[in-house]
């Protein structure tokens, strides 16, 4: 198809195009502002040998890993309630903490949702604290050589918004809404491909020029 005819097309049809964008794009700009906003706070805490051996070393991303699981327990979840004030249940609050251990760097971050900002550092600061302070009792009875302490990197980061994203939505809506328009004239162009209206249509459709036309009486 030749660029005139695409030109032709959006001169023709482009409105559906940018109204369509338009639509799907403020509807998602609607969803969003109908939905109860997320707020996310993160602590990061070091795990650190005793010493830098290749063995030791070896072991720890074991043990990181094996950390992450214990940070979840029914246990440290109970008492960082207790501690918080918080009324909810261990698995409730399991749903809205992800714990992900970093090999590379050593660290283990805790990441705590919640609807409100402070509720969720304050939940992410005292999940750290609990777990720190129980790794220290039980690294008290470890060789000292062995000893794998956990310590706090920082205190929990201020909670930001995690969801809803409005203006990410609002884009995503917005090129959604482009491809839907572009579907639709693709449609109606097909559709519109068989109806002969002027000389111009009838020679693209025969590819035979027209050498004569009856005028309207």
């Amino acid at each position: 198809m030749p660029l005139r005819e695409y030109l032709r097309i959006l001169w023709k049809r482009g409105w559906i195009i940018i109204v369509m964008a338009t639509v799907t794009a403020a509807s998602a700009v609607v969803f969003s502002l109908l939905q109860r906003p997320v707020y996310r706070s993160t602590v990061q805490l070091n795990v650190i040998p005793a010493r830098l051996d290749l063995g030791l070393t070896q072991s720890i991303k074991w043990l990181m890993r094996n950390y992450a699981v214990n940070i979840v327990s029914n246990t440290t979840l109970d008492e960082v309630i207790r501690r918080t004030g918080q009324d909810m249940t261990a698995d409730m609050l399991r749903s809205r903490i992800r714990v992900s251990p970093i090999e590379s760097d050593f660290l283990i971050e805790i990441t705590v949702d919640d609807y409100d900002p402070e509720v969720a550092r304050l939940l992410a600061q005292a999940t750290a604290d609990v777990f720190v302070e129980r790794i220290k009792v039980y690294m008290l009875d470890q060789d000292r050589r062995d000893r794998v302490d956990v310590e706090a990197k920082d205190t929990a980061k201020p909670a930001y918004l995690q969801s809803p994203k409005k203006k990410i939505n609002a884009l995503a809506g917005g090129v959604f809404g482009v491809l839907l328009g572009v579907l639709i004239v693709l449609g109606l162009e097909w559709v519109d491909a068989g109806i002969i209206r002027s000389p111009d249509d009838l020679e693209r459709i025969t590819r035979s020029p027209v050498v004569g036309v009856i005028p309207e009486t």
